[in-house]
């Protein structure tokens, strides 16, 4: 989803009339569209799976959503591992992998790579790091690798986003 969308989905989420009857869940004090972004986007998700699937209590939502913060943070992290994750947040590995696709609509691994690769993109754009820099800041073993899953993710090589950045 598109940062736009993501605003407009907000936008007609806040505008309806039981968010406007409940303001206080959206305070002026929220100061990233991804801090009420990513609970609404759960929410949806978890509106549109749960009739067929198993509940998540509060307590093991409120795990995965620290652990969602925490690979936020560590995505580059060399030892990250589905049992250090389960080991660090008090989860077991069905429990982790299963209840982060069902509340956030992707895989572990699947946001770690997003995670990367937008980070990727940065590099590229705003630091002007060439592609064996950005891969081997981000622990590829070869730039054709980051290359691959660069291209897999937006739809183009990053040697494209690079020369339009030099046209531009």
């Amino acid at each position: 989803m598109t940062p736009k969308t993501q605003r407009d989905a907000l936008n007609a989420i806040a505008n309806h009339a039981f968010f406007k009857d409940h303001a206080t869940l959206f305070t002026k004090e929220q100061t990233s569209d991804n801090e009420l972004w990513d609970p609404l986007q759960a929410l949806m998700h978890f509106q549109v799976t749960a009739a067929g699937t198993q509940r998540i209590s509060i307590v093991d939502a409120e795990r995965l959503q620290a652990v969602k913060d925490y690979l936020r943070t560590e995505y580059l992290c060399p030892e990250l591992s589905l049992g250090l994750i389960c080991r660090r947040f008090g989860l077991n590995e069905f429990k982790l992998k299963r209840g982060f696709k069902q509340l956030f609509g992707n895989t572990v691994f699947g946001f770690v790579q997003e995670m990367k690769m937008k980070a990727a993109r940065r590099m590229l754009v705003e630091k002007r790091l060439n592609v064996n820099e950005v891969a081997d800041h981000l622990g590829y073993s070869s730039p054709n690798h980051f290359s691959a899953a660069f291209k897999k993710m937006f739809g183009y090589p990053p040697a494209k986003l690079k020369a339009f950045i030099v046209v531009a």
